[in-house]
């Protein structure tokens, strides 16, 4: 795994807003192909969306947006999380009887 190195990325984006896009996407998509095909098919839906959302807008914009799509996701995550502990709950209840 490869260390993201921020101030790298930041220098490329002052540099060269176009480059760093283009590697923005080229990463993202590497990453996304890792999930495998069904998840790669639902983040590309899902970034998709967001793109399209922030399409337009400056930096302060976007990185509001970002951060709107950020919590929305992690209230989602946490439901899961507690969707998982509750089975998990209820099948150590189950095995113990």
């Amino acid at each position: 795994m490869q260390k993201f190195d921020f101030d790298e990325w930041a220098n490329l984006y002052q540099r060269d807003p176009a480059a760093f896009e283009a590697r923005r996407k080229a990463v993202l998509a590497l990453e996304m192909a890792k999930a495998g095909p069904a998840l790669s098919a639902q983040a590309k839906v899902v970034l998709r969306k967001l793109e399209e959302q922030v399409e337009g807008k400056n930096d302060a914009e976007r990185i509001q947006t970002s951060m709107v799509w950020m919590a929305a996701s992690m209230r989602q995550l946490a439901g899961r999380m507690q969707d998982l502990s509750e089975a998990t709950a209820q099948l150590e209840r189950t095995v113990s009887r």
